[in-house]
């Protein structure tokens, strides 16, 4: 036939193409063939009808997506800008028109990004300290694992004379620098001063940290033993507040009335962000030439500090190499001192230092409260993304309409997802605006819970960074389960069927939604017990019975004369109206870690055991109320009593069964302390010496007149401590005027003990609270849609005279059932974490049956007020206008 195509190619479609397609495509082709011969000519129509026809053909036929189009569409059609303002534009339209679900999904991701965003800046302070050190990287404090009778302890400090030896011996070793505790009086005429914070530290210290300096040189400082440098505040403090404008270099400070100091520096406060405070610091040389001890290797009080050089290509020595050779070092200078040293970055020393005996001392945290802090942060955005997930879902119904429409007229399922994901967009960033104002508004609450003084870093690039970051990823969190479940409609269903039809086919996702639900309520009343459980034992620690009566009772530091004339002070103070009882005691009974080895009658060889001392008067049981368990106490009437050499010790009740007596048993015996033999004559009734962490250790009491007494413990009468306080402060300046008055509250200094613990559980509190709200936020949408969509059935039972109550009974029963079924979810959950927390407790209440049930019997409530406002919102609707609607 002329003008027709070449018959091979159409025998080979005939053959061997899809019969489904076979005259469809055969009629394109012809209409093909007939546009090519017309334009290119007979030969190349030809040419092209043969390569479509054999594209064509089963075994090389390409997927519809695959095949040519022309350039001018090959734009990607759902990126296209009219596409995108599109999508813009009906997104804004439905949360217009959804107005209280975009409220209640705006306001759920609000609070759990503004959550996230009060807890980022929590870590991120956290994990900002000492980082402030241009050599960070570099520096780290040695510390020791000594072996002791009751085992193996970390200990942070070391012996004087370890820097500069490690310095000389280890070429790695760049630079050392050793930090020690002082304490003393600055004066200078009428100015005087207790700093808080007393320092000393080599000249290496503003070297190795970048502390600088706002007057003197560093490089000329403390080349001398009898020189000081202020912080800021304690310029301030000690010269006024114009002390930038005076010449405070080389003026003359006293210290201790006695010593004559010269003031070489003034140094920048340190940041808030350094584990290291000071007030003042003073030289090391002036330690070693005024204290041999310090110099010699058995002196275990200074901090050691190191940085190591980078080798000869620039890069840093492997510190664990370095560390393997530095863990034998001591017994180098100190002969059978086995004790291995150990390196700590400087970046673990403010969240990762543990250490015995006190010895760790300056700012510390511990990361354990961080892990809690991004765990409930992201518990309480978590619950805020189940909420967006599970309202969009539930109005899955009012978009069914649209997407079948869409699809019907060849919108592509890419399109549709493109188009929902824009909506959780759009509605994500509107819910972190909101959440910027909110962190804001909730920030100075959030720094007093923390006690932090952090503020939002709108200035830094890398914050915006985190807010797009965060904006994208609840973007996809929120949006793209919705987006792929409503794009998977088909449309002749829903068309077809109708939108009823359609979803009592039991595709409306409602289980997916109800185990979000349960999932959301899990995690809120697993937090509500954890917060039940902490206030529990928090309670627990400040009724425990300590031993001694804590209330009423003072502590005053005894300073400068007064060590010496503690006897007299105590006398005044006795003879005060408002005074009950007073002791002299080394202590306060707040954390007495001052210990050491005993020796007792019976002892078996290499039977030791360390334990705690502090030498008081024989006024001491009577201020405290401790009682006696066997023997009598001290008495100033006998002179063995009071003995330096051979004299009378008090030990508890635990010292007496570790070394193997009974309370009356041990009376008698022979003991030696501290190379003094003594009798026992008494056995003191346990107490607590040691946070309630730790278990009750054995200790000891002596009574020693002539040493020195630190502290004087103040039994005030009920009721008189306000007008009691300013006779006491009016003594001490009488007998010391120059050192100003220090005193506590033992129960408030016990209390303090549990500070972080109380942070914790504020913290916790606060974010059950939110957490619930959030919950209930969504199971406020829900239970309005679930009221939308039954509102024919309820006007019906109505009609057919059902009771208000029924329908609330009818619209609530399904979602209290999964209240109930997150309680038993979570009440194992919380059991487990709870019982690990309490692990760091030696004393500690227990987890009982009714924590869990007072936790889910508050959210059980809350979700059925939730519930019910909408429920009977429902029910009492005029049902002959619902059956007109509908």
């Amino acid at each position: 036939m002329k003008n027709a195509p070449p018959r091979l190619p159409d025998w080979l479609l005939k053959n061997f193409g899809h019969p489904d397609t076979q005259e469809e495509v055969q009629g394109d082709l012809l209409e093909l063939y007939d546009y090519w011969r017309r334009t290119v000519g007979e030969r190349r129509a030809n040419w092209r009808y043969s390569l479509a026809a054999l594209k064509l053909l089963r075994p090389l036929a390409k997927p519809k997506s695959q095949t040519y189009s022309p350039p001018e569409c090959r734009t990607t059609f759902i990126l296209h800008p009219d596409m995108l303002r599109n999508y813009v534009k009906i997104a804004t339209r439905n949360l217009v028109r959804n107005r209280v679900y975009s409220a209640i999904n705006m306001g759920g991701l609000a609070l759990g990004m503004a959550c996230c965003l009060l807890i980022a800046l929590y870590v991120y302070d956290e994990l900002s300290y000492d980082r402030f050190n241009a050599n960070f990287a570099h520096i780290y404090r040695v510390t020791e694992r000594q072996t002791q009778p009751e085992g193996i302890f970390d200990v942070a400090v070391t012996p004087g004379p370890l820097a500069p030896a490690l310095e000389k011996d280890f070429p790695e070793v760049q630079r050392t620098t050793r930090i020690g505790q002082w304490h003393g009086l600055l004066t200078k005429g009428r100015q005087a001063l207790e700093a808080e914070q007393f320092l000393i530290v080599d000249p290496s210290f503003f070297s190795l940290f970048s502390y600088p300096l706002i007057m003197g040189d560093t490089n000329t400082i403390f080349r001398g033993p009898n020189e000081l440098i202020f912080s800021e505040a304690t310029a301030e403090r000690f010269f006024g507040a114009d002390w930038r404008q005076k010449n405070l270099v080389g003026q003359s400070i006293t210290l201790n009335k006695d010593q004559t100091f010269t003031l070489v520096g003034v140094a920048k406060n340190p940041p808030t962000q350094s584990h290291i405070q000071f007030d003042v610091l003073m030289p090391f040389k002036w330690l070693e030439r005024n204290d041999e001890w310090s110099m010699k290797w058995s002196s275990n009080s200074y901090h050691t500090y190191l940085q190591l050089r980078p080798d000869v290509a620039g890069k840093a020595i492997d510190p664990t190499a370095f560390a393997n050779k530095l863990r034998g070092q001591l017994k180098e200078y100190h002969s059978g001192n086995e004790t291995p040293l150990l390196l700590q970055p400087l970046s673990d020393i403010y969240l990762y230092s543990k250490f015995a005996f006190g010895t760790d001392y300056g700012k510390r945290s511990d990361i354990t409260y961080i892990r809690i802090f991004v765990a409930v942060g992201l518990i309480v955005l978590l619950i805020a993304v189940i909420n967006f997930i599970n309202l969009a879902t539930a109005r899955a119904s009012q978009r069914a309409k649209e997407v079948g429409v869409r699809k019907s007229v060849g919108a592509q399922r890419s399109s549709l997802v493109t188009q929902f994901l824009s909506e959780a967009l759009l509605m994500t960033t509107l819910a972190m605006s909101v959440s910027l104002l909110l962190a804001e508004l909730l920030l100075p609450l959030f720094n007093n819970l923390a006690e932090k003084s952090m503020s939002i870093p709108y200035q830094m690039p890398a914050f915006w960074l985190v807010i797009i970051g965060l904006t994208g990823v609840v973007s996809l969190l929120t949006g793209l389960y919705p987006a792929f479940f409503l794009s998977s409609f088909r449309p002749v269903a829903v068309l077809k069927t109708g939108i009823s039809g359609y979803f009592s086919s039991g595709q409306t996702g409602r289980s997916f939604r109800q185990s979000l639900v349960v999932g959301q309520f899990v995690l809120s009343i697993a937090l509500a017990i954890s917060t039940v459980v902490i206030y529990r034992q928090l309670s627990y620690l400040q009724s425990t019975k300590l031993g001694f009566d804590k209330s009423q009772l003072l502590h005053v530091r005894l300073k400068g004369d007064l060590k010496q004339n503690a006897l007299r002070f105590k006398t005044d103070v006795s003879q005060l109206p408002g005074v009950a009882q007073a002791s002299m005691t080394t202590s306060n009974l707040v954390d007495m870690q001052n210990s050491s080895t005993i020796e007792w009658e019976g002892q078996t060889p290499k039977d030791e055991f360390l334990i705690t001392q502090m030498n008081v008067d024989a006024d001491f049981i009577k201020t405290t109320g401790m009682s006696m368990a066997a023997g009598r106490n001290f008495s100033a009437q006998i002179t063995s009593d009071t003995l330096s050499k051979l004299g009378t010790y008090l030990i508890n009740e635990t010292a007496a069964k570790r070394m193997g007596w009974t309370p009356t048993s041990a009376l008698g015996k022979k003991v030696k302390f501290w190379g003094t033999d003594g009798t026992i004559i008494g056995v003191v009734k346990d107490f607590h010496f040691r946070p309630l962490h730790v278990s009750i250790e054995p200790f000891i009491l002596r009574f020693r007149p002539k040493e020195f007494y630190f502290e004087l413990l103040v039994k005030t009468k009920p009721g008189m401590v306000a007008s009691t306080l300013p006779a006491i402060t009016a003594v001490y300046k009488k007998l010391d005027p120059n050192y100003p008055i220090s005193y506590g509250f033992v129960d408030q200094d016990l209390d303090r003990q549990y500070r972080s613990e109380q942070r914790i559980g504020q913290i916790i509190l606060y974010f059950s609270i939110l957490t619930i709200l959030v919950s209930c936020l969504g199971l406020f949408g829900l239970t309005a849609f679930t009221a939308e969509q039954r509102t024919k059935e309820i006007g019906i039972r109505k009609v057919l005279g059902a009771s208000v109550a029924s329908i609330v009974a009818l619209l609530s029963k399904d979602f209290l059932k999964l209240v109930l079924i997150a309680l038993v979810i979570a009440s194992p959950i919380a059991w487990y974490a709870m019982n690990r927390w309490l692990q760091s407790f030696a004393y500690k209440t227990s987890f009982e049956w009714w924590m869990p049930a007072l936790a889910g019997l508050v959210a059980i409530c809350i979700a059925l007020l939730t519930i019910s406002f909408q429920s009977i919102k429902a029910a009492i609707a005029n049902p002959v206008k619902s059956l007109r609607n509908e």
